[in-house]
């Protein structure tokens, strides 16, 4: 976790914020203006909604914060967010059910690997894999690679054929 910016920090960050604003107004540059714009606007929204939720929850919050879709992305930018990347991706790939089966077998040195059984519904193995690493660089970031390992199906022996005569 990241430390908390003292009073002069933050007072130095506005002021150059500040001046940066200015001078994109004094070159009239209504496209950076607007990026600008949607920027305080999504992050007005994640305050309103911590605000929110802190008002809903309280020994639950930091959970909550994360379960947030926009809160908890913007936790993750920061690098602020309760949860290890471990914790992240078996919850992301639980959330994958009943559509996918997959599950997170290991995480070593920036890697995830996952395994899956079948495909998606509808899909096929390729689909799937992409669907499982998606998933996971969506919810942890840090992640360097994810290595999808499809499990086999179980073949299915007739008891007929293993009944003796």
């Amino acid at each position: 976790m990241t430390a908390t910016w003292d009073i002069e920090r933050v007072r130095r960050a506005l002021t150059e914020l500040d001046a940066g604003l200015a001078e994109l107004e004094a070159r009239d540059d209504t496209g950076a203006l607007d990026v600008v714009r949607a920027l305080v606007d999504v992050y007005g929204e994640a305050l309103n909604r911590t605000l929110a939720l802190a008002a809903d929850t309280a020994s639950t919050l930091p959970d909550a914060l994360a379960g947030d879709e926009l809160v908890g992305h913007l936790l993750l930018v920061h690098d602020l967010h309760p949860h290890d990347p471990e914790t992240r991706i078996r919850r992301a790939l639980a959330d994958l059910a009943p559509h996918l089966i997959a599950e997170l077998t290991d995480y070593t040195d920036g890697t995830a690997t996952v395994s899956i059984d079948g495909a998606a519904r509808g899909g096929n193995a390729q689909e799937s894999a992409e669907t499982v690493q998606g998933t996971v660089y969506a919810v942890a970031p840090e992640v360097a690679d994810v290595v999808v390992r499809h499990r086999s199906e179980p073949a299915f022996v007739p008891l007929t054929a293993v009944r003796a005569r």
